[in-house]
């Protein structure tokens, strides 16, 4: 269907999330700090079900930056809601494609604050993004970005709708949807055929309603991620299996407030917290230490990123649990940090150590 069929079909859904509400509009309460701040304070913030951090970030972007607001939420609903209540995304997609429909239900702010507080209290699925950065990194499959760039777009389909290996299957769906959309370092650049992509997917089974969010998702945010989500749908079990979707919060340490933000809001993704990771890697901890033996020096501090946002940032409250989910995850943490290292148990455990001394060095930054 074209954008015009998708907002009058998945209309009535946000509508009723709206008429749902439970609580009355709340005051938009904006900070003083970067829109760049507030992006990653909005997603990390949903991601954690912090309501309040949340909305002040999404009313700081709404009046400094509007577009990063509307993009972020599309962003957040794929990359951290996805699987874990794929009934949200269709709204979400829905409110942040222009700004005549949210004028419909009084005004960007109404719309914003009911999204947000939504999306915080929802069940939560990373999957798709574990995927992902498990496709780009992974030491494992360096033969594979390698070499599947080189088949015809026919076989890479037949690998991704196949039943073989999980990160085989989306290296070559990846590939098939076009790398030039999205450049990573570790796969070749090939242009991609995504309406092939999402037809393929349909006559093999996939479920026509996730293809048509993601094919949405994927014009947007012109990287793979929702057609993830739209791969992974297959392999969450039936409930005529007996499965039910249960749900657990991570282990999350009490939060450290740097001015009027979070601390864990500053990270590689910020210039701040990139000034942090910096910082602290100039100190004398367990960490730091791990990382001058094992990590060539201009690397250091990209490596010390990852595991920030393995150890702090992607850190979720209820999180779907579902067998493949929790495999993608445990690879992502502990295999597919790149850098040369196959097991990065041991200077995660020491990172979730050291977190106050990062902390610190975040007061200087922010």
């Amino acid at each position: 269907m074209d954008n015009e069929q998708f907002k009058r079909t998945f209309y009535p859904e946000l509508a009723e999330l709206l008429t749902e509400r439970l609580s009355a509009t709340p005051d938009p309460q904006p900070l003083d700090v970067s829109p760049w701040i507030c992006q990653s304070l909005l997603q990390k913030s949903i991601r954690r079900g912090e309501t309040g951090h949340a909305l002040r970030a999404a009313a700081t972007l709404l009046r400094d930056d509007p577009d990063k607001l509307w993009r972020r939420l599309t962003v957040a609903v794929f990359e951290d809601i996805g699987l874990g209540s794929l009934d949200l995304v269709a709204p979400v997609l829905v409110a942040t494609s222009g700004k005549s429909i949210r004028q419909k239900f009084r005004g960007d702010w109404v719309v914003a604050s009911a999204i947000v507080e939504r999306m915080a209290e929802a069940r939560k699925c990373r999957a798709a993004d574990d995927l992902l950065m498990t496709v780009i990194a992974h030491p494992r499959y360096e033969g594979d970005r390698l070499s599947q760039t080189y088949r015809t777009l026919p076989e890479l389909m037949d690998i991704a709708t196949g039943d073989g290996d999980i990160i085989t299957r989306a290296i070559t769906l990846f590939y098939a949807t076009g790398t030039d959309r999205c450049p990573v370092p570790t796969m070749r650049t090939r242009k991609g055929d995504l309406p092939y992509v999402l037809e393929t997917m349909l006559e093999t089974g996939f479920p026509h309603c996730v293809l048509e969010l993601a094919q949405r998702g994927c014009v947007r945010m012109r990287e793979p991620l929702p057609i993830f989500v739209a791969m992974l749908s297959r392999d969450v079990p039936a409930r005529s299996t007996g499965y039910e979707p249960t749900e657990k919060n991570d282990e999350i340490s009490p939060t450290v407030m740097v001015g009027d933000v979070p601390g864990w809001c500053a990270d590689w993704y910020v210039r701040s917290g990139r000034v942090a990771i910096r910082a602290f890697l100039k100190r004398d901890t367990p960490t730091s230490r791990w990382i001058e033996k094992h990590i060539a020096p201009r690397e250091r501090a990209e490596f010390l990123g990852g595991l920030v946002f393995r150890a702090e940032g992607g850190l979720m409250r209820r999180r779907l649990q579902w067998p493949l989910g929790q495999q993608l995850r445990l690879m992502m943490e502990i295999e597919a940090n790149g850098f040369g290292i196959a097991d990065a148990t041991e200077v995660l455990d020491l990172l979730r150590n050291d977190l106050p001394v990062l902390n610190e060095v975040r007061r200087d930054a922010i």
